[in-house]
């Protein structure tokens, strides 16, 4: 019996741990990097959805100038890029608000965002000033790490911007890379592909039903 609950155990620890292994933050900002930028206006980093099951974004983010708590009240969310429209929900943050970590804070999600294979998507943020800057490649920023969860999804684009003061689509394009602005960020779960997912779920049973016999 003891011999059985161990494999349980230890099949179910490895299904949690290959769930987990493939959650991903997309822009890893350091801690303490300066924004460069004082724009007001919406800023959007492009990316596309590229794994079979899609992914399921669970926090949003946003750049925090120095890591020193938000002097502005920033706004967060992800857009459809083939609609022009807001996909779930946005967030709001301002002074401390979510954790702060690296150069991001984060909000959980009270329900994450799934989105699907071959979704065209802008996470975008607005509400930096020059008491709270943004980042901008164009204005002496490091573009920023990427991690695209395995191929899970593709930075695309040369990122984009809108009027100042609106949080809405940002429908001008600038000059690229896809990661040139330190705005919005997001962490995401790569959802596994059902065949994965049985896969896990038969050795889970396999063990039981030979420790049975």
């Amino acid at each position: 019996m003891k011999t059985l609950l161990s494999l349980s155990a230890g099949t179910a620890l490895l299904l949690t741990s290959a769930l987990q292994s493939n959650a991903a933050i997309a822009y890893g900002i350091p801690g303490g990097t300066a924004g460069t930028q004082a724009y007001n206006g919406a800023l959007g980093n492009e990316f596309d959805v590229l794994s079979p099951a899609g992914i399921s974004v669970t926090r949003l983010g946003v750049f925090d100038d120095n890591s020193d708590g938000l002097n502005s009240t920033i706004t967060v969310g992800i857009f459809d890029r083939s609609t022009a429209s807001l996909v779930g929900t946005s967030l709001t943050f301002t002074g401390n608000d979510g954790s702060l970590e690296d150069g991001t804070r984060w909000i959980t999600l009270v329900s994450p965002i799934t989105l699907a294979a071959g979704f065209q998507g802008m996470v975008v943020a607005q509400g930096y000033n020059g008491s709270e800057r943004n980042g901008n490649v164009g204005t002496g920023s490091t573009a920023s790490p990427t991690d695209d969860g395995g191929g899970a999804i593709s930075f695309v684009g040369g990122s984009r911007f809108g009027p100042g003061g609106v949080f809405a689509y940002p429908t001008s394009v600038d000059g690229g890379p896809a990661n040139r602005y330190h705005a919005g960020n997001f962490d995401y779960d790569v959802i596994p592909e059902p065949s994965s997912l049985a896969l896990l779920l038969g050795a889970f049973g396999l063990f039981g039903f030979r420790r049975r016999r």
